[in-house]
């Protein structure tokens, strides 16, 4: 009995070392059709690992030929066990492939909310025919603040990447991060479905 606490207290403290902590209970993080995403749609891990935090687009595994970013949906959790230090990060936009970002197509200033779905318009839109990324920086933070949602689907295939240099990029260690691409503006449901039959 006294091993089995000291063993969760140890995971813990290893967990919180390596930068994330598992929640209590997973939370429902909602999505809708005019977006992708590699996340389950549950949270189970709060992550302040990395400098750069991000998720790799491959528009093969979603049947598209072409993508418009007209906005960036990440989710961030402010735990009150790990404040943060600034609620404001980097939303960042880049063309590139498995390797790594490319060339840099937005970079804004955000304010982080706390389960909330904070919303990064994209002015003008992107798009891409190929690969893409969307990243945080938490370079405006002493220690990787605000810290993102993440599901637990370690095992799959990486899609979700931290790097403290932009040169190499270590997969998270436990899913896909919620970080998510969005295209709409002023769409309704019909257009958006004429949109998407186009790819």
């Amino acid at each position: 009995m006294r091993h089995a606490g000291l063993l969760t207290v140890l995971a813990a403290s290893v967990a919180f070392a390596a930068g994330s902590v598992r929640l209590d209970h997973p939370l429902y993080i909602p999505g809708n059709d005019a977006q992708i995403s590699y996340d389950d749609g549950s949270a189970y891990w709060l992550s302040w690992s990395g400098l750069y935090r991000g998720v790799w687009f491959h528009l093969d595994d979603f049947g598209y030929s072409g993508w418009v970013a007209t906005h960036s949906e990440l989710w961030f959790y402010h735990h009150p066990s790990y404040p943060w230090d600034t609620s404001s990060f980097y939303a960042l936009l880049y063309d590139g492939g498995s390797s790594g970002p490319g060339m840099l197509f937005d970079q804004t200033s955000v304010t982080a909310l706390h389960y909330a779905p904070c919303m990064v318009t994209l002015t003008p839109s992107v798009y891409f025919n190929d690969d893409f990324w969307v990243l945080t920086s938490s370079e405006m933070s002493t220690g990787g603040w605000p810290s993102i949602l993440e599901d637990y689907s370690a095992g799959a295939t990486d899609h979700s990447f931290q790097s403290d240099d932009f040169s190499a990029w270590e997969p998270s260690p436990h899913g896909d991060y919620f970080i998510r691409s969005v295209w709409y503006d002023v769409l309704d449901s019909e257009t958006w479905g004429a949109i998407k039959a186009l790819f």
